[in-house]
């Protein structure tokens, strides 16, 4: 195939894809290329819930609802051969309600170990001494983190993903 080519489809989601590697004009199965892109877009919103739905848990919280639709999102991509475009409209609306709901059970799960933000002044810089830069939305281990280097000459950085960080009473 040549390098400018233009590939109307791509996919890879099951065990039957052409020649061991991926479909690219349609599958073998008959999925169309909107089917398999709608698909990869669902993977994709999974894979931001999952992630979100993961700190949660670690903070005690999880929805039966939220886990339902993923394992039945899943189900549909991966070893479903229902290629109907409206039924992955809808799981990807669905989609959209699910990340809302995971999203409020964090801020739930956030503010019941936190506390409720609050304003507060932000030191912009660095500090000489030893230092550990932190980056992603994980509160909790930004949390246990900030304990173990509590009374020592360990200074944590993050950016402004962690910000809400700064925010919360316990700062």
């Amino acid at each position: 195939m040549a390098a400018k080519e233009k590939l109307d489809m791509f996919c890879y989601q099951c065990s039957q894809t052409a020649q061991g590697t991926g479909c690219t004009l349609k599958g073998i199965y008959g999925k169309e290329a909107t089917v398999a892109r709608l698909q990869d877009n669902l993977l994709f919103a999974l894979k931001g819930i999952s992630a979100y739905l993961y700190h949660a848990r670690e903070l005690g919280y999880t929805d039966s609802e939220v886990d339902a639709f993923i394992e039945n999102a899943f189900f549909s991509t991966l070893t479903n051969v229902n290629f109907d475009p409206q039924a992955f409209l809808k799981l990807a609306l669905k989609a959209g309600e699910m990340n809302i709901k995971t999203m409020q059970l964090l801020k739930k799960a956030h503010i019941q170990a936190f506390g409720e933000p609050i304003p507060a002044q932000v030191r912009a810089g660095t500090v000489k001494g030893h230092g550990i830069l932190v980056t992603g939305h994980d509160l909790h281990a930004l949390d246990m983190l900030l304990k173990q280097v509590e009374g020592t000459d360990v200074f944590v950085y993050t950016h402004s993903e962690m910000l809400p960080r700064s925010r919360l009473p316990w700062t």
